[in-house]
C-alpha cells in the first residue's frame, strides 16, 4: 500500500523552484488557500492567514475544532533573501491577555529551524496541541512528568552514531587548532557521545581589551569585566564530519557567550547547543508563584516604611550574599550582545565567507554586498556590477582604518587564501566574531546593516527600521532589563524619572518609542504641560535611528478632529497618536509601573533557576505586574535600552568627588563612541605640543547644568548644542561653568512638573562634570564661561543628581568593592580652578577605577590546562601505514624534504621545525601551545634537494664556505620564540628562496646566496650573503681590495612573521658609520636603515628575495654618500649594537619598532 503524502509536505514542496521573497509570497498564497479548504492538524485549525502590513510578516488565527478562539499570532521573517533556507521567525500575539503556556509557545517560534510557512505553522499547531489536549489553555499544575513539559530540538536528535560513520579528519582538526593557537586564541573539542561533537574557540576578556576599550566593554555589559572569564564561540552542527564541506558549513550553528574556563563543560555546551520551545508550566512553577506572592506582600510592607540605616546595611548585604549565584567556571553564560551576535553568525557569516571567496572581497565589502542583495532581491552578480565602486570603497575604508590604527581588528584568515583552499571554519568564525564585536556600535544590533549616521554611540543600538525597533525591545535583543534592575536599580530609577520629566514637560521628541507595537490606553493630554519656549535650533545633529527620530522621520503632529482608534479591549496604537498624546501616554504608562524598589525586591523571582527549556522569569510575570498593561513593561525596557550612555552610581566615599553635598548623588557618566576616549587623549597630546602649560596640566574640568527634562536627550546623544534653553551670549558651543554653583543654580533648575510618582530618587537637578582639553585660547570663549565647539575636546566624567529625598534611599542600596589603594586625585590647573561655591573640590582620577579593574583581572588571569580531548588532538600523529588515522608516536624521526614539485601541506608544515624545550613564545603562557609545540617538535629538518641546480657560467660568483663559517663562529643562539603560523610562513619562504637560487642561470646576476650547509635546526635564523656589487661602486672596490667574497647577513624571524618584519643585520664586514662619512643605509651597528624593515613599512606580502634585492640596492645607493668599509672592517658587528643602531634610526625617522624585537635578538 503506498504511503500517504502529508498535506503539509505537499504545501512545503510546491514552490521549490522559487526562493527568497518570491517563494515567501507563493507559500503565503498557498497557505491562505489551504485555510479556506480547512487546514487541520494536531486537533487545531489554522482558521485564516493574511499578509501583514510590513514586508515579510503575516498574521494567523488559530481556533479549536469547535471554532473556539485560541490565539492570534503575528509572525515576522528576517533574512528572506534565501527563504526558506536561512531565516528566523519572530512572533507576538496582539491578544490580551494571553495564557502563560500559549505565550510560551509563541515565544518558542523564534527557536524554530528555517523551514517553509506551512511547516512552521504545522509546528506551531503541534506545540499548541499539548496544552489544548487538556481542554484548557491555562497551565496544568498536575503534570505528572516534568521531562515531557517541553520539547526540544537538538543536534543530538538529528542522528546517531549508527547513521553516520566518523568522518573526522583529526590531522585537519589538529592543523586548524594550531592555526587558532597561533593567533593566541584557545581551541577546544567537546564530544557529546557517538559521533556528535562541537568545537569551541575562546579569548580571555582581558586580552579583548587590547582591541575593544575597557570603557566600552564595561558599558555594554558590566559582567564582562566583573570577573576573569573568556569570550567563547561554540560551533555545533558538524554531524560527525570535520572539516565540513562548503554545503555542510551552511548547517553549522554558532553560540556566543562567556565562560570562566577556556571551554564550557560537556553538559553546559550541550544545553547551549539545544533549541528549546516551552509547552507548559508544571506544579513546581505554581508552588514557586505562591511563595513569591508572600514575598511580594512583605516587600510591599517594606516599601511603605523607612528602614533603619544600620538594618539596611546589614540585612541587605546578607540578602545579597545569600542570593549570590554559584560561580561555576565551566558554565556557558549569555550576555547582553549574545542574541545579536548569535543571529549574525547563524544567518550571515557563512554566506559572507562564500561571497568573499567568490568575488575576492574583504569583510566590509562582503557585508555591503549582502545588504544590497537583501534590499534589492537581485542576484549577487547584478548587484556587484551596479555597486562595485561602493563595495570596494567599504573595503578600502576599513583597510585605511587599520593602517591608521583607529581600530585594532583581528587577523583575517581568508586574506591570502586561494579559492580552492579549505577554510579553517572555527578560526575564521572567531576572527569574524571578534571583528564584529569590536565594531558593533557601527552596525544595527538587529538587522546587522551598517548605520548611516555620523553619531556613533557608546553602546550598540538599532537602525531606523520599525521592524528592528520592534525586535530590539519586544523580543529582548537589547540589554536585560531584569539584570539592570537587580544590579543597578538606582540607575534604572534615574532613567525612568528623566524620561518622565521629558514627557510631562513636553520636550520628549526624539528618541520616541515608535515601531515597538505598543498598544496603550487612550492618553489624557491634560497631564502634560505645554512645550517650553526655545530659541531656534543651531547645528541640528540627530542620534542613531530606531526609536530615535531621524531627519527623515517627521515628529508626529496632531490632526484636527482626528481621534485615535480605540479597539474593543480599550487600547489604541501608540504610533497613531500625535506628539502630545505620545508624551501623555509615556507619562501615563510610567505612572502605572510599580516602583523600582518593588521590582528590585522581586529579584528572588527574577533570579529563580529554571529547568532547561523553560522561559526565564521576567518582570511581566511577577505578581505585582497583574494590573500593568504589557506596553508599560516594553516602555520600561525602552527607557533602559535606548540609553546609549553608561551610568553607574558611585557608592564608595573613596571614589566620590570631595566637597560636594551628600544630597547630590554621584554617578560615573560616559557617553560617545567607544573610541571617544582615544580621540580625546589624542587631542590632549596635541595640546601639549601647542601649549607649555598643557604639558603640566593636560586637561581642565568644568560643570554643565541643564534641567532634568533635557537629560533624556543628553545621555543618549552627548553634549551637543541642538537647541538653546538659556540663550547664547558668548557664541555657539557647549557652555561650561568654572564654578558648580552656576550650573547647579539657574541652568540645572527649572523643573515645571512633579517627578515620577514612584521614584525613590526624585531628581530635581542634574549637572555633569566635564573634562576638556587645556587650550582655553582656542575655545569660542573662556570668560566668564568656557564655550567649546569641538565636541571631541570634551569627555563627560561624572553626573551629579540632586535628589528631593535628602536621605539616602534605603530601599535601593548598592554594593561596591572598595579599591585596594587610595584613589588618586586629578592635578588641577591653578590658572583655571574648578570650584563649588568658590570652594575647591577634589576630583578622583576618572579612569582609575576601571584601570584598577583591568589590573586586577590581569593578575587573576591563569591559563587552564588542556583536558584529555584537546591533548589528544594536539598529540595526534597520523599513522604511516596506509592513510588511516590513529594514535601513537609514529614518524618521530621522519624528516622533511623540500623539492620543487610538491606543494606544502600540513604534514610539511608540521615537520618543518624542531622546537627547543620551552622555546615557543606561547609555550610559557598557554598550555595548549605546549601541546601544539609538541605536535610539531617530533620532526626534524633535512637538507633540501639540489638535484635541479642549473649549470652556471665558468666565471660565475663562487661561494666560499670557510669565509662564512669563520664569520658565524661566534653567532648568538637562534631565536627561541616561534608560532605554528610563522613556522609555516618561514618554511614556505625557505622553499621559495632555495628554488629561485637553484634554478637561476647565474649567481652573479642573482646577487645573493643562501649557503645550504648553514641551514640549521632552527628555521628562524638564516645566513645569507650579498655579493657581486657593481664593480664601479666604492663598496665593491673596498671588498675586492680586502679580498672579501661577500657581505654576510643574519636574518632573524619574529614569532608573528609574516605580520611582523624579520630583523636583518650585517655580521661582517664592518661598514664606515654615517657620522664618519659612510652611507649605503647601513647603521652604525650594522642593521639596515629602511622603513620596510620596520612596522611602519613592512607588509606581509613581501618576500625575502625581494627584500634582499632592496637591501642590495640601498647599499649600492650613492645618495647622500656611498657605502664604504671601515678601517676596522675585520671586526664583526655584535647583535646588540645592531639593535641599538636600528632603534636610533627608527627614532630619527619616527618609524614604529616591531613589538618583541628585544626578545628576538637576545
Amino acid at each position: 500500500m503506498p504511503s500517504r503524502i502529508s498535506p503539509v509536505a505537499t504545501l512545503a514542496g510546491r514552490n521549490t523552484a522559487l526562493k527568497g521573497r518570491k517563494r515567501f509570497a507563493a507559500d503565503l498564497d498557498d497557505l491562505q488557500k489551504a485555510c479556506t479548504q480547512g487546514f487541520v492538524a494536531h486537533g487545531l485549525v489554522l482558521s485564516s492567514v493574511r499578509s501583514g502590513d510590513d514586508e515579510g510578516t503575516f498574521e494567523a488565527v488559530i481556533k479549536t475544532s469547535s471554532s473556539e478562539h485560541v490565539v492570534n499570532v503575528n509572525i515576522l521573517l528576517s533574512d528572506m533573501a534565501d527563504y526558506p533556507k536561512t531565516h528566523t521567525c519572530f512572533s507576538y500575539s496582539p491578544d490580551s491577555p494571553v495564557a502563560v503556556n500559549i505565550q510560551s509557545v509563541i515565544d518558542g517560534i523564534a527557536s524554530f529551524p528555517s523551514q517553509s510557512l506551512a511547516e512552521t505553522m504545522d509546528k506551531v499547531l503541534a506545540n499548541l496541541g499539548k496544552p489544548m489536549s487538556t481542554g484548557t489553555t491555562e497551565s496544568d499544575p498536575e503534570d505528572e512528568d516534568d521531562e515531557e513539559d517541553y520539547a526540544f530540538l537538538s543536534d543530538d536528535d538529528v542522528h546517531t552514531s549508527s547513521n553516520y560513520q566518523n568522518l573526522m579528519r583529526i590531522t585537519r582538526l589538529q592543523h586548524d587548532f594550531l592555526e587558532i593557537v597561533a593567533r593566541e586564541y584557545r581551541p577546544g573539542l567537546i564530544r557529546f557521545g557517538g559521533d556528535d561533537f562541537c568545537i569551541s574557540v575562546s579569548l580571555s576578556i582581558i586580552k579583548l581589551t587590547e582591541s575593544v576599550p575597557a570603557r566600552a566593554l564595561n558599558a555594554w555589559d558590566r559582567r564582562l569585566l566583573s570577573k576573569t572569564q573568556n569570550l567563547v564561540l561554540l560551533i555545533s552542527g558538524f554531524r560527525g564530519v570535520y572539516p565540513p564541506s562548503a554545503s555542510d558549513a551552511a548547517k553549522l550553528k554558532f553560540h556566543v557567550g562567556l565562560s570562566g574556563s577556556y571551554k564550557p563543560s560537556k553538559e553546559n555546551s550541550r544545553e547551549a547547543c539545544r533549541n528549546f520551545s516551552l509547552i507548559t508550566n508544571d506544579a513546581e512553577d505554581q508552588l514557586q508563584l505562591a511563595r513569591e506572592k508572600a514575598a511580594a506582600a512583605e516587600a510591599a510592607m517594606i516599601d511603605e516604611f523607612e528602614m533603619d540605616e544600620d538594618d539596611l546595611d546589614g540585612n541587605f548585604a546578607t540578602t545579597l550574599q545569600e542570593e549570590e549565584e554559584e560561580d561555576v567556571p565551566d558554565r556557558f553564560d549569555k550576555f547582553s550582545l549574545s542574541g545579536s551576535l548569535d543571529s549574525l553568525m547563524n544567518h550571515q557569516f557563512v554566506m559572507l565567507v562564500n561571497m568573499r571567496r567568490k568575488y575576492g572581497l574583504g569583510w566590509a565589502g562582503a557585508e555591503r554586498l549582502f545588504s544590497e542583495v537583501e534590499k534589492s532581491q537581485k542576484l549577487e552578480e547584478e548587484v556587484l556590477a551596479i555597486k562595485l565602486k561602493e563595495i570596494q570603497l567599504e573595503d578600502q575604508t576599513e583597510r585605511a582604518m587599520i593602517r591608521k590604527k583607529i581600530t585594532i581588528l583581528p587577523d583575517d584568515p581568508l586574506y591570502s587564501m586561494g579559492r580552492d583552499d579549505e577554510v579553517d571554519w572555527p578560526l575564521t568564525a572567531f576572527c569574524y566574531l571578534v571583528r564584529r564585536l569590536t565594531l558593533c556600535t557601527r552596525y544595527c544590533i538587529v538587522c546587522h546593516n551598517k548605520l548611516e549616521t555620523e553619531y556613533v554611540a557608546l553602546k550598540p543600538y538599532v537602525c531606523d527600521s520599525k521592524l528592528c525597533s520592534y525586535q530590539y525591545y519586544s523580543l529582548n535583543h537589547g540589554p536585560s532589563l531584569e539584570y539592570e534592575i537587580i544590579h543597578k536599580p538606582d540607575t534604572v530609577d534615574l532613567l525612568v524619572s528623566i524620561t518622565y520629566a521629558a514627557a510631562v514637560e513636553s520636550v520628549l521628541d526624539h528618541p520616541l518609542p515608535i515601531g515597538m507595537g505598543l498598544r496603550v490606553p487612550l492618553p489624557d493630554v491634560t497631564m502634560v504641560l505645554a512645550p517650553p519656549p526655545t530659541h531656534p535650533a543651531f547645528a541640528m545633529r540627530l542620534g542613531t535611528g530606531g526609536a530615535f527620530m531621524s531627519n527623515n522621520n517627521a515628529i508626529p503632529t496632531a490632526t484636527a478632529g482626528k481621534q485615535p482608534k480605540v479597539d474593543s479591549d480599550g487600547l489604541c496604537e501608540f504610533d497613531d497618536l500625535d506628539l502630545q498624546e505620545m508624551r501623555a501616554s509615556v507619562a501615563q504608562l510610567l505612572n502605572s509601573l510599580p516602583s523600582v524598589s518593588v521590582m528590585f525586591f522581586a529579584k528572588k523571582h527574577l533570579k529563580r533557576k529554571v529547568k532547561p527549556g523553560k522561559s526565564k522569569p521576567t518582570l511581566a510575570t511577577m505578581l505585582e505586574a497583574a494590573d500593568v498593561v504589557p506596553a508599560a513593561w516594553k516602555l520600561l525596557r525602552w527607557c533602559v535600552g535606548s540609553c546609549t550612555a553608561h551610568l553607574e552610581e558611585i557608592s564608595s566615599q573613596e571614589e566620590s568627588i570631595k566637597n560636594v553635598e551628600s544630597s547630590w548623588k554621584q554617578y560615573r557618566f560616559s557617553v560617545g563612541a567607544p573610541d571617544a576616549e582615544a580621540k580625546f587623549n589624542a587631542a590632549v597630546e596635541e595640546s601639549k605640543i601647542k601649549n607649555e602649560n598643557a604639558q603640566k596640566y593636560p586637561s581642565l574640568y568644568a560643570f554643565h547644568g541643564s534641567p532634568v527634562r533635557n537629560w533624556h536627550s543628553i545621555i543618549r546623544n552627548g553634549l551637543w548644542f541642538k537647541s538653546i534653553a538659556n540663550g547664547r551670549a558668548y557664541g555657539n558651543g557647549v557652555y561650561l561653568a568654572k564654578d558648580g554653583i552656576v550650573s547647579m543654580g539657574g541652568y540645572a533648575a527649572g523643573s515645571r512638573a512633579a517627578s515620577w510618582r514612584n521614584s525613590k530618587i526624585c531628581p530635581t537637578s542634574c549637572v555633569a562634570l566635564v573634562e576638556l582639553v587645556n587650550l582655553p585660547s582656542e575655545f569660542v570663549s573662556s570668560t566668564p564661561h568656557f564655550v567649546v565647539d569641538k565636541t571631541h575636546w570634551l569627555v563627560v566624567r561624572y553626573l551629579l543628581v540632586k535628589s528631593r529625598v535628602h536621605e539616602e534611599p534605603e530601599l535601593i542600596p548598592m554594593q561596591s568593592m572598595q579599591p585596594r589603594r587610595p584613589t588618586p586625585f586629578v592635578k588641577l590647573d591653578p590658572a583655571h580652578p574648578v570650584t563649588l561655591g568658590r570652594q575647591p573640590i577634589q576630583i578622583p582620577e576618572p579612569t582609575y577605577q576601571l584601570e584598577s579593574t583591568i589590573l586586577t583581572r590581569q593578575s587573576e588571569a591563569v591559563e587552564d590546562d588542556l583536558d584529555y580531548e584537546d591533548n589528544a588532538v594536539f598529540e595526534y600523529v597520523e599513522s604511516s601505514l596506509s592513510g588511516s588515522v590513529g594514535k601513537g608516536k609514529g614518524r618521530v624521526d621522519d624528516s622533511i624534504v623540500i623539492d620543487d614539485e610538491d606543494e606544502m601541506d600540513f604534514e610539511d608544515y608540521a615537520s618543518s621545525r624542531a622546537v627547543p624545550p620551552q622555546s615557543s613564545s606561547y609555550t610559557s603562557s598557554t598550555p595548549s601551545a605546549a601541546a601544539a609545540a609538541a605536535a610539531i617538535s617530533r620532526h626534524q629538518i633535512a637538507q633540501p634537494k639540489t638535484d635541479n641546480v642549473k649549470k652556471r657560467p665558468v666565471n660565475d660568483w663562487v661561494h666560499n664556505p670557510e669565509y662564512v663559517r669563520a664569520a658565524i663562529s661566534k653567532l648568538m643562539p637562534p631565536p627561541e620564540m616561534s608560532t605554528p603560523s610563522a613556522t609555516m610562513a618561514v618554511q614556505k619562504e625557505l622553499k621559495a628562496l632555495l628554488k629561485e637560487q637553484n634554478s637561476c642561470s647565474s649567481l652573479k646576476e642573482l646577487g645573493w646566496y643562501m649557503p645550504e650547509e648553514f641551514i640549521g635546526d632552527n628555521l628562524f635564523q638564516w645566513i645569507v650573503e650579498l655579493h657581486s656589487f657593481d664593480a664601479t661602486l666604492p663598496i665593491a672596490q673596498d671588498l675586492k681590495a680586502r679580498k672579501l667574497n661577500s657581505v654576510i647577513f643574519e636574518i632573524r624571524f619574529p614569532p608573528d612573521y609574516p605580520l611582523g618584519p624579520p630583523f636583518f643585520r650585517i655580521i661582517t664586514p664592518r661598514f664606515l658609520p654615517f657620522i664618519r662619512g659612510g652611507g649605503g643605509h647601513v647603521t652604525g651597528g650594522g642593521s639596515i636603515c629602511m622603513d620596510l624593515l620596520t612596522s611602519s613599512g613592512w607588509l606581509p606580502s613581501y618576500n625575502i628575495a625581494s627584500v634582499l634585492l632592496q637591501i642590495k640596492l640601498a647599499i649600492s645607493n650613492l645618495d647622500p654618500r656611498p657605502a664604504r668599509l671601515a678601517e676596522n672592517w675585520h671586526i664583526p658587528y655584535g647583535v646588540m649594537e645592531a639593535l641599538e643602531g636600528y632603534k636610533r634610526a627608527a627614532a630619527t625617522h619616527q618609524w614604529i619598532i616591531p613589538a618583541g624585537l628585544e626578545k628576538l635578538v637576545r
